[in-house]
């Protein structure tokens, strides 16, 4: 037997707080997309252990071997049979949560051959993943746009200090409080800049310590542009609305310190999409990737060939995408 699985591709549209003065920290809002996507293919009826992919690929296999090597001693399973293929991949480290996604594939793939029942928030801590964000993983699970509550927060608690996922393994993933579908209709525009990746291990975990705690005053307008603008624009899908509030939340809180760390490239994008009339944009997670919302395909046609002509040569990466509200899919074939 054979099991395929195509994941989403997340987009991380804010932090929420990076303050804690409630007793809680982290939370955050993002949604889940059709392109660019992981398709990982595992069987366990080979002669031997083997992992097979594209040599563009090549940074991925010690993801594979650590987080599979995590299942296979979780549930005691030999791997000598097991033949993974990772068909296709994303650039890690551009904010759109390769990682998490390949992750949580292996894992899904590993105990769906061998009938082991574990739910996808347990396999999202077992790969350690969700220390920090809360979108990866739901999306994983079912797609759409999700909000998420982040963790408790202070000495004894789920965290202690202000950390990203990549170091948070000991916290559980972040608390789900609401998913929603996002509109059939839009289209978001995916530009992946031709500059340096977002910020990832040490130099991620140095600008959390430096600029936590945000302010809270920036925090509750975080939060309420959250509640009465981009809540209210998703579940009447209204753009402009939805769009409204995520453009100002771009200016403040953390992601303000996150877009401040951009190459100048990604910021004169921002300020491209803005004066274009985006009704929606935002920078993802750490970018450099950035998503200009429309709504239809026309639209976001027009958009992603004025996008081109602006980024001249460095639009090696300028993607279409469709909202994802299923999740992974998951396929079984029976092995040639």
């Amino acid at each position: 037997m054979k099991v395929r699985i195509t994941t989403p591709c997340r987009i991380h549209l804010s932090l929420i707080d990076e303050n804690g003065y409630t007793g809680r920290v982290d939370g955050g809002i993002g949604l889940m997309l059709d392109k660019p996507n992981v398709v990982f293919e595992a069987s366990n009826s080979a002669s031997e252990f083997q992992i097979e992919c594209n040599h563009y690929y090549r940074e991925s296999i010690d993801v594979i071997n650590e987080k599979a090597s995590k299942v296979f001693k979780m549930f005691n399973i030999s791997n000598k049979n097991f033949h993974f293929n990772l068909e296709k991949y994303y650039p890690s480290h551009v904010g759109l949560g390769s990682k998490t996604q390949l992750s949580l594939a292996i894992a899904t793939a590993i105990t769906l051959l061998k009938n082991k029942e574990i739910t996808v928030c347990n396999l999202t801590k077992l790969v350690e993943r969700g220390g920090t964000s809360g979108i990866g993983w739901r999306g994983f699970e079912k797609g759409g746009f999700v909000l998420d509550a982040g963790h408790e927060f202070g000495m004894g608690k789920e965290k202690e200090t202000f950390l990203p996922s990549s170091a948070s393994n000991s916290a559980d993933p972040a608390l789900t409080i609401l998913r929603y579908p996002i509109p059939e209709h839009w289209r978001f525009v995916i530009i992946i800049p031709n500059v340096k990746k977002g910020a990832y291990g040490d130099e991620e975990v140095s600008i959390f310590q430096k600029y936590a705690p945000i302010p809270r005053e920036e925090v509750n307008e975080v939060s309420h542009q959250i509640l009465m603008k981009i809540l209210p624009g998703i579940i009447k899908q209204n753009l402009t609305c939805f769009g409204e509030g995520l453009k100002r939340i771009q200016k403040i809180g953390f992601k303000k310190i996150e877009i401040s760390l951009q190459h100048e490239i990604v910021k004169n994008l921002l300020s491209f999409l803005e004066n274009y009339g985006v009704k929606g944009y935002a920078m993802s997670s750490f970018g450099p990737s950035v998503i200009g919302i429309t709504e239809s395909d026309s639209e976001a046609e027009e958009l992603r060939n004025a996008v081109k002509k602006f980024l001249k040569p460095d639009n090696e990466h300028v993607y279409i995408s469709r909202p994802n509200n299923t999740g992974a899919k998951i396929e079984f074939f029976e092995c040639e």
